[in-house]
């Protein structure tokens, strides 16, 4: 039985997390009632739209970082890109993982954004794993 790489998991990682969050971002960005729906997020007023769109945006440009450091890393087997990324939208993902599990709590957002905090959390904890390990590095 073959074990899949290092390289092969940090290539669907970068996969995964970039086109979950460059999809979802185009979605709030494009259509915000509609992924607010797909998320079971109670509807917010037309005023609210353009913020969630804001969002939107963010969260789409953090996709793409990862769907970019995968051109080095693919093309010619660099990996410091990734690294980067990485370091960069771990500590984003931890920001944005303490402030929506804070507004939770104290009820400034309801239980249905629970996925957020989710998702965010689990892929900063796993980045920073990977650069503790050691599997990408700003030299490679």
């Amino acid at each position: 039985m073959k074990l899949i790489s290092k390289k092969s998991l940090l290539i669907a990682l970068c996969l995964f997390a970039g086109l979950m969050d460059a999809t979802s971002g185009s979605l709030l960005t494009l259509w915000p009632q509609l992924a607010l729906k797909l998320m079971a997020v109670p509807a917010v007023s037309s005023e609210a739209l353009v913020f969630i769109r804001f969002i939107g945006a963010f969260v789409f440009s953090i996709g793409c970082l990862y769907l970019f450091a995968l051109v080095p890393a693919i093309a010619a087997n660099t990996w410091g890109w990734m690294s980067g990324v990485f370091a960069v939208t771990a500590w984003v993902r931890a920001v944005i993982c303490v402030f929506t599990t804070t507004a939770i709590i104290f009820g400034g957002l309801s239980l249905a954004w629970w996925s957020v905090p989710v998702s965010d959390g689990l892929l900063a904890v796993i980045q920073v794993w990977v650069i503790w390990k050691g599997w990408v590095q700003r030299g490679d």
